[in-house]
């Protein structure tokens, strides 16, 4: 670094330099700001200062005599200090700033009318995914073997491997693992826990048994064996039994809980949307006894299963749905058919219901279309429809346009943009971290610049 100090910061003879792009970058953010200048035909930093005030910045341009174009942001201290400097000057405005500006402050408005789960009334879609979901639950339910069961039967019928593990909510993975184990292994796969335990149980009473059998065979009475094995002698009576079955009779057989019987009519209300509270009351009626937790926890496991579909119903029985706010800003970023989380029937009513929505969506796109399709003539027209809305979110972003017009119709009219200035910054933090910050604002205008003049950099 003292070597890099010693030597001298390259010579860029500025009476050649005819087309530039300018931005502005942290030294120390929040305290400290410069400017950097970067040639759009060479794309190579030019220069750097350490301010982005007003006087230095107009100095500092006054130095390049023969600037024709000059790139810059919205900033009203770039575009006086280049109106001061150099009159002739065409100065563009930078297009990617325009559609960020003009989005951040229709997202702003957008927040204040919109709440963050959006109500609309539900569309046929919502009966599918709820058909959906209840599939799914019961493919919870079933066992692996069960589900092995179900996958021989669907190949039988034809089914492809994607179709199969779509119906059945299995991982493609999972699938292939299953198919690929052995009869032995695959059988050996399907006991869980439970059924190894009870195996395990059964082995052990079928040990006392077959004991208690044998001091049978070798002629002692039921009262001795009884005595010699600590057995009630009605259990060894059970024991001698030819036709006696160690598995408990109770195995296999899932018992119902209290709210088993009122499960269908606590998912009925709760497809209307009726609050918990209330069902609760209504199930006591009906001689639910269980404790008021059991039922909070199922239709807590209820609500999350089929979140982005529940909802309460409107006074007047509509049924309807929820969208998060956040996907419908995504609308003002990309088109319909991109996002992929909401469907056109939703964006539909969407409009339909938020009508002021479909106002900002429309001039929105427009003003895209506008700078994609180089269409400066439709400018006034959409600057009036905007106007018209009376949004004053919206009002100021065109403040900002009639403040700055000639450099707003120069960027719809030319290909000129800072892309290059941004990527520039970019890879000067790079080389701020490098230098962990600690160097001068000299030290690292040199280090720059000659990496620019080695073409190294770019």
């Amino acid at each position: 670094m003292q070597s890099l100090k010693k030597k001298e910061t390259p010579v860029v003879d500025k009476k050649t330099v005819t087309a530039v792009c300018i931005d502005d970058f942290a030294i120390k953010k929040r305290k400290s700001y410069g400017t950097i200048m970067i040639d759009i035909f060479t794309h190579q930093i030019l220069d750097m200062i350490d301010s982005r005030d007003y006087e230095t910045v107009c100095e500092w341009l006054k130095t390049y005599p023969n600037l024709r174009v000059i790139s810059r942001d919205g900033s009203v201290i770039y575009n006086n200090a280049i109106a001061n400097a150099h009159p002739e000057a065409l100065q563009i405005s930078d297009r990617f700033h325009l559609l960020k500006n003009l989005t951040s402050y229709i997202t702003e408005y957008l927040k204040k009318r919109l709440k963050p789960q959006v109500l609309i009334q539900a569309v046929s879609q919502e009966t599918k995914e709820i058909k959906t979901i209840r599939q799914a639950d019961e493919n919870r339910k079933l066992t692996l073997k069960e589900k092995y069961e179900k996958i021989k039967q669907l190949l039988l019928e034809g089914r492809c491997k994607t179709e199969i593990c779509r119906s059945l909510n299995m991982d493609v993975r999972a699938y292939d693992k299953l198919m690929a184990m052995t009869a032995e292994k695959r059988e050996k796969s399907f006991q869980t826990k439970k059924m190894i335990i009870h195996e395990e149980r059964v082995k052990q009473k079928m040990e006392r048994v077959n004991e208690v059998r044998e001091l049978k065979r070798i002629g002692l009475s039921n009262r001795e064996i009884s005595r010699r094995t600590g057995l009630n002698r009605k259990t060894v009576s059970r024991y001698l039994d030819e036709n006696f079955n160690p598995v408990h009779a109770a195995y296999g057989k899932k018992r119902n809980g209290k709210l088993t019987p009122y499960i269908k009519a606590i998912d009925e209300y709760l497809e209307k949307g009726i609050m918990g509270s209330y069902i609760e009351e209504k199930i006591r009626e009906m001689g639910y006894e269980g404790s008021s937790s059991t039922v909070r926890d199922y239709i807590t496991d209820w609500k999350k299963r089929r979140k982005k579909y529940y909802d309460k119903s409107r006074e007047n029985g509509t049924k309807t749905e929820t969208i998060k706010r956040e996907n419908i800003l995504k609308l003002l970023y990309q088109p319909i058919e991109k996002v992929k989380i909401i469907s056109k029937k939703q964006f539909e009513m969407i409009c339909k219901e938020y009508p002021f929505f479909k106002k900002i969506y429309k001039i929105t796109w427009e003003f895209k279309s506008m700078l994609t399709d180089k269409n400066i003539d439709v400018l006034d027209k959409w600057m009036e429809g905007a106007k018209n809305l009376n949004i004053p979110e919206i009002n100021s972003f065109i403040n900002g346009i009639e403040r700055d017009m000639e450099a707003v119709r120069n960027a719809i009219k030319y290909e000129y943009s800072n892309g290059l200035a941004e990527g520039c910054i970019n890879k000067l933090k790079v080389i701020k971290r490098i230098m962990y910050g600690r160097c001068s604002f000299e030290t690292l205008k040199n280090k720059i610049l000659r990496l620019e003049k080695m073409r190294l950099f770019n």
